[in-house]
C-alpha cells in the first residue's frame, strides 16, 4: 500500500498549469518538523517536500494562504519515468486551526 499522511505548512506554490486534457495541476513546497520515535529514542526531523495537486483537489490548495498548516494525504510517485525522485501526489487536504 502507498498511503502518505504529512502535518505540513505550506511554504510555497507555483501558478496553475494544465496538463493536455486540461486538467489543472499546482506544483508546491511543504515543510514538516517535529519528532518521531526511532528504536526507542526521539528523533528530531526536519524537511520540506515536494509535492502536487491535481484535479479538484488543486482548488483547496490554490485557496490556501503560504504558511498554512494542514494535514496532507496521498501518495508518493517518482517525479518522471526518467527522473526517480519522489514527489508526494495529495489526495486530501484538511486545514489545521
Amino acid at each position: 500500500m502507498n498511503h502518505f499522511t504529512l502535518t505540513a505548512f505550506l511554504v510555497s506554490k507555483d501558478a496553475i498549469r494544465f496538463t493536455p486534457a486540461g486538467i489543472p495541476v499546482m506544483h508546491c513546497q511543504l515543510e514538516h518538523s517535529g519528532e518521531v520515535n526511532e528504536v526507542g529514542s526521539a528523533r528530531r526531523i526536519q524537511m520540506n517536500v515536494e509535492a502536487i495537486a491535481i484535479g479538484p483537489i488543486q482548488q483547496g490548495l490554490e485557496q490556501m494562504d503560504l504558511g498554512a498548516q494542514a494535514v496532507f494525504e496521498g501518495f508518493l510517485a517518482p517525479k518522471t519515468l526518467r527522473n526517480q525522485r519522489l514527489v508526494f501526489h495529495i489526495t486530501h487536504i484538511q486545514l489545521k486551526n
